[in-house]
């Protein structure tokens, strides 16, 4: 046996242009197929998880939106904040007593309310006065970014029931941002306590598919682009929003169907199983 040596270069038994005749076949074969029209259909389990994945992340964004305006409704406007915070905790406080079992409901309700309230109330004055010497433009190019990781993240997840705590921890962290900007710690309280019950509470227990959750979240922000920015870009934002429902699914469906090949089917025909070692 001779002995082991490194090699850049083996010389083979055939030449180094020798193509096998199968492979050529192969390669022949898949162009023609390619360039033919395709025939094959998504089945509508498939084509209805596609639109549904639109539809969820499109609601992601519309609740990611909350957050600002909410927001705006308190620093802008320099609304009062508390009544639309006992408002919405009401009706977070009916429709967890509806999706959770009664007997447990009346002790997890007064357990994590608890918890919740003494936390913001802890938290309020210190996020009050975070960064009150950061320029405003600062802050909201941070909030701009923490949205996006945020909005990133949230769709990445895959149970869309339970946020992942990157998730928690990237809305908090944005909440706390934009809290900087708030003037009292009851702003400061209210503003966390409705984001976290818009964004964590009640996505758990409402689903993007009923009918009542997108229609009241369109409302709400139509409104509010209609009021601060006019109804000319809210026609925009409303006419980009329909493309992206209905028209980009079906192009995603067609491309899917047509154009969409696996990329390593030539490769896998070919490479070893399982790695050769000499």
């Amino acid at each position: 046996m001779s002995p082991w040596k490194r090699l850049l270069w083996l010389k083979q038994e055939y030449p180094d242009n020798y193509t096998d005749p199968s492979f050529i076949e192969l390669r022949i074969r898949q162009n023609n197929e390619s360039g033919k029209k395709s025939n094959r259909k998504l089945s509508e389990a498939a084509s209805s998880q596609i639109r549904l994945d639109f539809i969820s992340f499109y609601q992601t964004v519309l609740n990611t939106s909350f957050i600002y305006i909410t927001f705006t409704y308190i620093y802008y406007y320099g609304y009062n904040p508390i009544p639309p915070t006992i408002i919405l905790s009401f009706l977070t406080l009916v429709i967890s007593r509806k999706k959770v079992d009664p007997l447990l409901s009346s002790f997890i309700d007064i357990k994590s309310s608890l918890i919740i309230t003494f936390a913001m109330l802890t938290l309020s004055p210190v996020l009050k006065s975070l960064s009150k010497t950061t320029a405003s433009d600062s802050i909201w190019t941070l909030s701009f970014w923490l949205s996006v990781w945020y909005v990133f993240v949230i769709s990445s997840t895959s149970s869309k029931h339970k946020p992942s705590n990157l998730s928690t921890n990237i809305l908090v962290a944005l909440v706390a941002v934009l809290s900087s900007r708030l003037s009292t710690t009851i702003d400061v309280f209210c503003f966390l306590l409705i984001c976290i019950q818009l964004n964590i509470i009640l996505p758990s227990y409402l689903s993007v598919t009923s009918k009542a959750v997108p229609i009241i979240s369109n409302i709400i922000v139509y409104s509010f682009l209609n009021v601060t920015l006019g109804w000319i870009y809210m026609l925009l934002v409303f006419f980009a929003s329909v493309f992206y429902i209905i028209v980009l699914p079906r192009w995603f469906i067609y491309w899917k169907i047509n154009y969409h090949k696996k990329d390593n089917d030539l490769l896998s025909t070919w490479d070893a199983r399982a790695p050769i070692l000499d």
